[in-house]
């Protein structure tokens, strides 16, 4: 069914309290549920269809590895280090990326249904044909990104430096970019149908459609290219 509005953001849910474990020995189809897990790495063995579910994890070390078809459920990361990981086909439910450190992260294919990243560097990160269908970004970097086919549908985008991010083919419809920085952004009308954005970025947009923006009494002839064409186009 098409969403046609954006729905509420569903917290993980957590217990007051968990109990502390020790880092889980990763295996195809372990299931790991109800513990916290602070300072340790959880980057090998490789595995397949992981299961994480009401898992709590503190400053863990999850990059480089790489895991097929990982699941999280219902789980909170703060200040975890995901560089370099590459999860192909992951999916998260309810679950909360806080502080987190995730440069070159691969998800492509992602599932995220509930899903926050606050203050979370994710540069250089790849979400090819991911779908967001309840996400938001808080305070994130995510310049040179590639959300390339991905559905972005009502995500939001708050106050995010999403600078030379490839956004070709993503769909756009309802998200919500205001406050955010989209210099060197790809993007089309076509992905750009429907966004919400803000003043400041509108005028860049408009250049990006060829639309010459002016003051009542400016000269046309003053510029003879569309001013926002460098920082919003396809490149």
């Amino acid at each position: 069914m098409k969403r046609t509005s954006r729905k509420i953001l569903q917290k993980p849910k957590l217990p007051k309290r968990l109990t502390a474990g020790a880092a889980p020995v990763l295996a195809d189809d372990g299931d790991y549920s109800g513990i916290e897990l602070t300072g340790c790495r959880l980057t090998e063995p490789a595995a397949k269809r992981l299961l994480f579910e009401t898992v709590s994890f503190r400053r863990a070390a999850f990059g480089p590895s790489r895991h097929a078809k990982p699941r999280f459920t219902d789980c909170r990361l703060e200040g975890c280090d995901l560089s370099g990981i590459d999860w192909e086909k992951a999916r998260f439910r309810r679950v909360e990326f806080l502080d987190c450190r995730a440069i070159g992260a691969q998800l492509p294919g992602a599932v995220c249904d509930d899903v926050l990243f606050r203050g979370c560097n994710l540069e250089r990160s790849l979400f090819l044909s991911a779908a967001f269908r309840t996400a938001r970004f808080e305070d994130c970097i995510l310049r040179e990104a590639s959300f390339e086919g991905a559905d972005l549908a009502f995500a939001v985008f708050a106050n995010c430096d999403l600078t030379r991010a490839d956004l070709r083919g993503a769909k756009l419809a309802g998200a919500d970019l205001r406050g955010s920085k989209l210099d060197g952004a790809q993007a089309g009308a076509q992905e750009l149908c429907g966004a919400v954005v803000d003043s400041g970025q509108a005028v860049r947009i408009a250049g990006l459609l060829g639309v010459i923006v002016k003051e009542p009494g400016e000269d046309l002839e003053d510029d003879a290219e569309p001013e926002a064409a460098a920082h919003i186009g396809k490149e």
